[in-house]
């Protein structure tokens, strides 16, 4: 007793006070001079003054001012890491989706840029950066970004054209049908052909190339025929709205040039019909827009598979090809998921195309 007060009276006196869980992201050290220096997230280490060598996956930084105030890892990390992969999703998703991987067999391959120009307007978009170690992706590090544009884009694999002035966009959601009219029957039929849905349409706008904020004029001519040359490459595209629609189409039919009044005032007429996804990998790695699918997905609508079949004519012989293959039997087409299609489908295919 000590003037009327008993000592630790209370159940808790001698419980240590709580600690905060909370994340550390940074420290710092003033007034002192350091021969070397260790952090690490294994709290079982025994301490003895020896300092571990090697790094592990506990630990945070080493430093041994040793020339340098270097306390990082990069030359461990190039050891153990086999590859860096950038992957992306809308936020609100769960499932990322790989779009961009490069190997590392040197520190220098740590540093690398990566443009993304297959992204939508109006839409949180998170990106992250993951290491490969073993064979197995590491802990997912991932930022948000919003993307916001006010114009159209036309983009290919890594170059973006912005369409600014005298933009329009006249769209089609086309669905294939026929009318057929019965000699007992007041009202015709209609008959839907096959599963086809895709969009179409005819875009118009004037290119002239922004610079510091101007419009290069004086050389508009230029910069139209160098967006000739990639609107005819062959190669899909990725249009897009500033209000949020994406759409990956293919360029089809000639470029006509409108003179809207002036030499200079020179209008693009652009047909264009809808050939992917956008935003399945599948799609954008058929199509050359990125170069892995190692997050393919596996696409069914109403429980039939879609594939992407390129389909073209051998114009010396005037057989049909399809990826690269002669069509000359049903079971070539079998091979291409066009064994969907009803057996009356098919011989129409094959009697356009020649085959058996």
């Amino acid at each position: 007793m000590f003037i009327g007060t008993s000592f630790s009276s209370g159940n808790h006196s001698f419980s240590n006070t709580a600690a905060a869980d909370a994340r550390i992201t940074s420290f710092v050290i003033t007034k002192i001079i350091l021969d070397e220096m260790y952090a690490t997230k294994n709290l079982l280490i025994p301490f003895d003054w020896n300092m571990p060598k090697d790094w592990d996956f506990n630990t945070l930084l080493h430093g041994l001012y040793q020339g340098d105030t270097n306390a990082g890892n990069v030359s461990y990390t190039e050891e153990i890491v086999s590859k860096v992969k950038i992957k992306k999703r809308f936020a609100g998703d769960f499932v990322w989706k790989t779009i961009y991987e490069k190997n590392i067999n040197v520190n220098e391959d740590f540093n690398f840029e990566f443009y993304d120009y297959y992204e939508p307007s109006n839409r949180d978009i998170e990106y992250a950066y993951v290491a490969v170690i073993a064979g197995s992706d590491s802990d997912t590090f991932f930022n948000t970004v919003h993307s916001r544009f006010h114009s159209y884009f036309l983009c290919g694999k890594d170059i973006s054209y912005p369409m600014i002035l005298d933009t329009s966009n006249d769209i089609t959601y086309n669905r294939e049908s026929n009318i057929i009219v019965s000699p007992g029957r007041k009202y015709p039929y209609v008959v839907h052909n096959g599963m086809a849905r895709y969009y179409s349409g005819t875009l118009k706008a004037t290119f002239i190339e922004p610079k510091n904020c101007r419009f290069d004029t004086a050389n508009g001519w230029k910069y139209r025929n160098q967006l000739d040359r990639f609107l005819t490459d062959g190669s899909p595209k990725i249009l897009k709205s500033f209000e949020g629609d994406m759409w990956m189409v293919n360029i089809s039919g000639s470029l006509p040039r409108t003179q809207n009044g002036h030499y200079q005032n020179i209008s693009h007429q652009i047909e264009w019909v809808e050939c992917g996804d956008p935003t399945l990998i599948g799609d954008l790695y058929d199509n050359g827009f990125i170069d892995t699918d190692i997050d393919r997905e596996n696409n069914f609508d109403s429980g039939i598979q879609e594939q992407a079949v390129s389909v073209n004519y051998n114009e010396l012989y005037n057989k049909p090809v399809i990826n690269g293959e002669e069509v000359v039997s049903e079971k070539t087409l079998n091979q291409y998921g066009l064994y969907e299609l009803d057996r009356a489908d098919v011989q129409g295919i094959l009697d356009k195309m020649g085959g058996d």
